[in-house]
């Protein structure tokens, strides 16, 4: 199976390229941290204006550490240089993703809850709360072809890029599935090991979405 050949080739490069992985998970982590705590500490203290910082941030740091993964398994490098003038360049495109899937997912979160409370009184209501479950999970295979696609079809329009994300997504289900399943399931275990987000996180998920997302690419 394909996802078979995808898992063997990030666990492989990981390996291959496993110190600067670590240094640019340790960076990518540090950096998102930093900007998560600004978020708790502006809704705790009530200076909302604060959550502008990982708001405008937060997008452009994830979509930069995955082009930097992507260098590393195209040429093997990559430079502090290169990062930040893709960081300058991709800086607006990434924000308006990242505000746009926020907005998404609020709404399919808070009709999910709806109709799951409403459920317990009418079954109708509950059909509904399975149809917005599954809608956010295929919103959130959705997003790892998106965003890996912004890394490696950074030559094309939003557009573009934002209707090839929905073709392969909607025409490899089968192997859409599994493979977020992975997603899922390595992120677990990383989560569960507690050194494993910050230190394996980025190269290892991140390789695991640019592959899979390569891997459908080539078959159009």
């Amino acid at each position: 199976m394909e996802i078979f050949s995808v898992l063997k080739y990030t666990f492989k490069n990981f390996y291959e390229h496993l110190f600067k992985f670590v240094i640019l998970g340790l960076v990518w982590f540090i950096v998102t941290f930093l900007l998560l705590l600004i978020a708790l500490v502006s809704v705790s203290t009530g200076w909302f204006i604060m959550l502008l910082i990982p708001l405008f941030f937060l997008g452009p740091t994830f979509l930069t550490a995955l082009y930097a993964v992507n260098r590393l398994l195209e040429y093997k490098e990559f430079s502090t240089i290169i990062l930040y003038k893709y960081f300058k360049r991709v800086f607006w495109k990434s924000i308006f993703m990242y505000f746009a899937s926020i907005i998404v997912y609020a709404v399919f979160i808070i009709d999910l809850r709806f109709f799951l409370l409403k459920g317990q009184e009418n079954l109708w209501l509950l059909a509904f709360a399975f149809l917005f479950a599954y809608l956010l999970i295929y919103f959130s295979i959705y997003q790892a072809y998106l965003w890996s696609l912004l890394v490696i079809q950074e030559d094309k329009n939003l557009k573009d890029i934002l209707k090839n994300a929905l073709i392969i997504s909607l025409d490899n289900i089968a192997f859409s599935l599994f493979w977020f399943l992975f997603i899922l399931l390595i992120t677990l275990i990383l989560a569960v090991l507690g050194i494993g987000i910050p230190t394996a996180f980025i190269g290892i998920i991140g390789t695991l979405i640019l592959k899979g997302s390569k891997e459908m690419l080539a078959k159009y």
